[in-house]
């Protein structure tokens, strides 16, 4: 038996696919496009001096984002799969052992993610030419993408091996990556001024891959280059120990009926909350709705992390007036788009699992109309995000209203000066100052993400329902819904995120009424019918 046999035969249908090679070409078009965009952008507005370096920041920084979420995409379902569809337990019929799993579905996740990221590198390389960027931030840069994604893999891999639902498996990677990030930066942040503790804290920011990142400029690896090798090592080191924590777990494998563990047990009886019954009464209002409402820990995660944003909101606006509110938008951003990936997940969790299931074809045959079973998918989102994101909203409102007071250009006192012994009123008629600017144009910029936001949740729930429904693969709709929907529109910055959203819409509702039918309507459906 050769060495790796699952590594070496997913080699061998990758290099049979046209994606593998039509995928990286794709991507090397659409970095050229961005890069020769984002030169031709700051030559128009005069940024000549050091455009290299603006151009070499947002493309990597975009590189980074997009390897962070490569993992949860690609990555959380490639194991928990395999327990769904009863084939796990068949490879370890023959002398298959955890480790040869697990590094045969690294292998098959991250071929084409790796070929992607192989085909941005020349773009970033032309920021050279330009300007602003020496050649070893530039290899340190790429040398940090490419660990970035590997620890995303690594850790969405280790996420799986423990699920069998694909979107607790993406939830539960999306959670442990969010919380290594967090706790990580944090750590780097808190390591300047806790004096004794300082280094201990440095090296807990290890557990972050975008520490190595940050410490990849020039400006930050003269003064810790030592440092940079160290979080790097380390955080390559954390990854390996994912996917050998993986292979452990897959390697005392056991087929066995998880409806009966004791925490379910536990949290079934009618003793603690009365769910049987609150939850019965579902039945009348929509059978959609009883379906999908037992996502208590998806309902748990979006309080936290509403409650968590509005207390950030309300730290930073404690900060200062103009300065609280000019980075209330930049604080209340990832909160945002946290409760949008996890919305994303939810919205087609339904018809993903239903169509695999064939219970969407059983709904057909029922008296239930098109109208009604997508209402009810509305339902259970509202009551999982509703009122997380109004209090999302309502806390950057409250800093908005707090903090607007004291630099709104109509609190700016008049007084009278003295010109040329003649008494002149001054305030109005004086030059704008940078805190009244602030004062009008932050506001517009804060009530301009809520306005996105909210059509942002529009546009994940019915493109991702009508992506759930059509693609031959519905596990795949999440990751493709927020790529589409959340992550390429950030790229295309000029182009207004209202009118992409709304593009989202239009394609989500008319795809999913017109196609609902047809898509379900199949042999097996027919035979129910008769």
């Amino acid at each position: 038996m050769i060495f790796l046999p699952i590594v070496a035969r997913e080699l061998r249908v990758a290099s049979r696919k046209n994606t593998t090679f039509i995928g990286r070409s794709v991507i090397a078009l659409l970095g050229m496009v961005i890069g020769g965009f984002l030169l031709l952008l700051f030559d128009l507005i005069g940024a000549m001096a050091g455009k290299g370096g603006m151009v070499f920041t947002v493309v990597s920084g975009y590189t980074a984002i997009i390897a962070l979420l490569a993992g949860v995409l690609l990555a959380s379902d490639c194991l928990s799969e395999e327990r769904r569809e009863g084939t796990l337990g068949f490879l370890f019929l023959t002398d298959l052992k955890g480790y040869d799993v697990v590094l045969g579905k690294f292998a098959a996740v991250s071929l084409n993610s790796f070929y992607g990221m192989l085909a941005v590198f020349p773009v970033l390389a032309v920021s050279l030419l330009a300007g602003g960027v020496t050649g070893g931030e530039f290899w340190r840069t790429c040398l940090s993408l490419v660990n970035t994604l590997f620890f995303s893999i690594a850790s969405a891999m280790w996420m799986s091996s423990f699920c069998k639902s694909s979107y607790r498996a993406m939830a539960a990677a999306v959670c442990l990556l969010i919380g290594l990030l967090a706790l990580g930066e944090t750590a780097s942040a808190l390591s300047s001024v806790a004096g004794k503790l300082g280094s201990a804290l440095f090296y807990v920011g290890a557990i972050s891959p975008l520490t190595s990142f940050r410490l990849a400029s020039s400006a930050n690896y003269f003064r810790l280059a030592g440092k940079f090798w160290e979080m790097l090592a380390l955080s390559h080191a954390l990854a390996w120990a994912f996917l050998g924590l993986a292979s452990w777990r897959l390697s005392f494998f056991r087929e066995k009926d998880e409806s009966n563990t004791s925490w379910r047990q536990i949290f079934s009886r009618k003793a603690l909350t009365g769910q049987s019954e609150r939850r019965s009464e579902f039945l009348d209002i929509n059978p959609v709705l009883w379906l999908l409402d037992d996502s208590r820990r998806l309902r748990w995660v979006a309080w936290s992390l509403a409650i968590l944003g509005g207390a950030a909101l309300l730290l930073t606006s404690s900060l200062g007036s103009s300065f609280g509110l000019a980075f209330v938008t930049y604080v209340a951003w990832p909160f945002y788009f946290l409760l949008k990936v996890f919305f994303a997940i939810q919205a087609c969790r339904f018809f993903s699992e239903a169509h695999r299931t064939g219970a969407l074809e059983a709904l057909c045959c029922t008296p239930l109309t098109t109208s009604s079973i997508i209402s009810g998918q509305w339902m259970a989102l509202r009551r999982i995000f509703l009122w997380p994101v109004i209090i999302l909203i309502l806390s950057q409102l409250a800093c908005l209203c707090f903090l607007g007071s004291s630099i709104f250009p109509g609190s700016v006192s008049s007084s009278v000066v003295v010109v040329n012994g003649a008494a002149v009123k001054s305030g109005a008629a004086a030059m704008p100052s940078p805190v009244s600017f602030m004062g009008w144009y932050v506001p517009f910029l804060m009530l301009k993400q809520i306005a996105n936001s909210i059509a942002d949740f529009f546009a994940v729930g019915w493109f991702g329902m009508w992506l759930a429904l059509s693609l031959k693969k519905p596990g795949t709709a999440t990751g493709l819904t927020i790529l589409y929907v959340l992550v390429l529109p950030a790229v295309a910055f000029c182009v207004p995120t209202l009118a992409t959203d709304t593009v989202f819409i239009v394609i989500g509702v008319s795809k999913l009424l017109q196609d609902f039918r047809s898509r379900t309507v199949t042999p097996n459906s027919i035979l129910l019918r008769q």
